[in-house]
């Protein structure tokens, strides 16, 4: 069923105020939500309201905690989102870092602290609207096997880039290290669905499509998605100061344990060293011979990173965004919960 944007925004905002985060945080967190949902990565939209409401009801989170810098150079800053809700922590990162970048050409923060930060594009995407490119990922609880391997040792480690563009709006890739995000599987059980081939494995290590008997997801493309995940650990835990995978709190465990994320953001601003619009220029020759390339029979367009999710979005914008039943059963618990109407 289609839910108008604006109102889910505003429930999403409404929930978060009634645990403790200010209205400001609370925006800001709602509008990241609803842009998930509203480029079609439900996995990392309102179907997580309910355990991000609770971890701050539980205290799991700290609703006043505010983002502190630990040791700064012109480059580089390391900071401490103090337990902190993650969009706004990493949202004050990507912020600094981009302020820094307009004097300095190009700054990154590695941050301790912090907690799940959702969709990795919403902040990478504030960068490709100032101007640059924005680099953001973070690590997270043992999720995924190395080849080989049939225990969970890192995180589905997403990585999001941002590159500005003049024609072709933001291009942005934004991917977990496994073949999808962890958030699916999840979502797979909340609706009753099976997962595809290939998407993970159970506790023996045999492929699985009953996403009950997940034990660990799968790296994409084999060993290279195994590769980066793991260089996405080292930054994010060995840089940062954060928990490693097998230390940190998953983010649904309610038994007192913190998650401890780690982040690496960053900023580069591509007006230090060369004009911004010849970039974007330059850009988009590269971006239209692609779009103009041949296509196979089957196909009718090429597209772009992020071009599918955006037309979703401006689809959903119209239209209201998709909510599977599942999903809104919760969103009702929740209203009634809350005492904040939902619809």
């Amino acid at each position: 069923m289609k839910y108008n944007c604006n109102k889910m925004r505003e429930f999403a905002s409404a929930i978060m105020q009634k645990n403790g985060l200010s209205k400001q945080k609370s925006d800001l967190f709602a509008e990241s939500l609803i842009a998930a949902d509203m480029r079609g990565i439900s996995s990392h939209g309102v179907t997580r309201l309910k355990t991000y409401a609770y971890r701050l009801e539980a205290g799991l989170v700290d609703a006043h905690a505010e983002t502190t810098i630990i040791k700064e150079t012109p480059a580089l800053v390391l900071m401490d989102a103090n337990n902190g809700l993650g969009v706004p922590a990493a949202m004050d990162a990507m912020k600094l870092c981009v302020e820094k970048a307009k004097t300095i050409g190009c700054c990154f923060a590695a941050v301790k602290g912090g907690n799940h930060f959702g969709m990795g594009e919403f902040f990478t995407d504030y960068a490709a609207q100032n101007g640059m490119i924005g680099i953001a990922m973070t690590n997270g609880p043992a999720a995924l096997a190395p080849i080989g391997g049939k225990k969970a040792i890192l995180g589905t480690n997403p990585l999001a880039v941002s590159v500005p563009s003049e024609k072709y709006r933001t291009v942005s890739l934004d991917m977990a290290t496994s073949v999808v995000a962890r958030g699916k599987v999840t979502l797979a059980k909340k609706d009753g669905k099976k997962i595809p081939e290939g998407w993970a494995i159970d506790k023996d290590g045999h492929s699985t499509t009953d996403p009950n008997k997940v034990s660990c997801m799968l790296p994409f493309g084999g060993a290279k998605g195994y590769g980066i995940g793991l260089l996405i650990e080292l930054m994010c835990c060995g840089l940062a100061g954060a928990k490693s995978g097998l230390t940190m709190g998953s983010f649904y465990d309610f038994s007192g344990k913190k998650q401890d994320v780690g982040y690496f953001i960053g900023a580069i601003n591509v007006g230090a060293v060369v004009e911004e619009q010849k970039f974007k220029e330059q850009s988009d020759v590269i971006l239209t011979s692609i779009k103009e390339s041949p296509r196979a029979e089957d196909c009718d367009e090429i597209y772009l990173p992020g071009e599918i999710e955006l037309n979703r979005a401006e689809k959903a914008q119209r239209e209201g965004m998709e909510i599977s039943d599942a999903v809104v059963k919760e969103l009702e618990e929740i209203s009634m919960k809350y005492k904040v109407p939902f619809n």
